[in-house]
């Protein structure tokens, strides 16, 4: 059995002022979130009936069926996630309980997992990452967890299930296991470009490729890990090249790539065009102290989460209706 992070941290109003600056100057998009993001309502109509759920909910809702997962630990603003999901959370039929983002990681866990505090403040990602694992039985059992974005409304039941069987294979060996979602077209329907690489796995999901022989990939709202095995420490820089939102990003990427014995990301990736999956496990493996494993897989809808944006929520709105 599986127990489930759901990651919903926010970031405080200089951070949220920053990220809309880049937003619109790397995007030409308007950032229209000011409040509590997890919280943002979703306005839905479903067999006549409308509904408007905060955006968290659609994830937790998903969370509760799922049978391979008995227990969920949401990371986040306590008070408002108490007033706006306790009754739903009472209802529930597995533990479901609640971390304040803004408490202390306990020193007990500062040593267990050798947090430098320069590297980990209480409310940054890795910070709610830890704190979320250190409530959960999969820490007292030494296993890996179930930590999800709270952001991505379109990711399904079944998109879940379905990543969950195919850890059960890698786990052993593998300290963070990422989905890594194939997008069969240049842009996904959100406009956003994935990152193309050569798939040298055994999971060849299309025979579309580009004139080099690579496919098209993004992230999900998924990760499957085990804080015990690879280096907490790592986790929020990680986080702030996700997206790769600008140039001053890229080459931090790349000098981060060569200082970890790899100099020829940069050329690998945009003039030689031979970048492959394995290769990028074993770049990752090294950055996280831990061997990281990509599992190809299908099902585009759970790249498409929340930013923020007002392009955004009105695509996903659109989407959210359509399905």
């Amino acid at each position: 059995m599986v127990s489930a992070i759901l990651m919903a941290g926010y970031n405080n109003k200089r951070e949220v002022k920053r990220y809309s600056r880049i937003v619109a100057d790397n995007y030409g998009e308007k950032f229209i979130e000011t409040g509590y993001k997890p919280l943002r309502k979703f306005k839905t109509v479903k067999n006549g009936k409308e509904e408007n759920k905060p955006l968290i909910q659609y994830t937790l809702e998903n969370l509760f069926t799922i049978d391979l997962i008995d227990e969920i630990i949401i990371v986040g603003h306590q008070m408002l996630l108490e007033q706006r999901l306790g009754n739903l959370i009472k209802k529930s039929q597995k533990p479901c309980y609640i971390v304040n983002q803004n408490s202390k990681i306990p020193l007990k866990v500062i040593k267990q997992f050798n947090i430098l505090k320069k590297k980990v403040k209480q409310t940054s990602i890795a910070g709610n990452v830890i704190k979320g694992y250190a409530h959960s039985t999969a820490c007292q059992e030494r296993k890996h967890a179930l930590f999800v974005a709270s952001d991505s409304p379109l990711t399904t039941k079944e998109f879940i299930e379905r990543f969950l069987n195919k850890v059960q294979k890698y786990q052993e060996q593998s300290a963070i296991i990422f989905p890594i979602v194939i997008i069969k077209d240049d842009q996904d329907k959100l406009g956003r470009n994935p990152l193309k690489l050569l798939n040298d796995t055994q999971h060849q999901l299309s025979n579309k490729k580009d004139s080099y022989g690579r496919q098209g990939f993004r992230l999900s709202s998924l990760t499957f890990a085990n804080p015990y095995f690879f280096n907490i420490n790592t986790v929020n820089t990680a986080y702030s090249l996700r997206k790769c939102l600008n140039p001053s990003v890229q080459f931090k990427l790349f000098r981060i790539t060569r200082n970890l014995g790899y100099p020829n990301v940069y050329s690998k990736y945009f003039l030689r065009k031979d970048l492959s999956i394995r290769e990028v496990e074993n770049i990752t493996s090294g950055f996280f102290d831990g061997r990281v494993k990509l599992i190809p897989i299908t099902g585009e809808e759970a790249t498409y989460d929340y930013d923020g944006t007002d392009f955004e929520y009105v695509m996903i709105s659109n989407m959210l209706n359509a399905a």
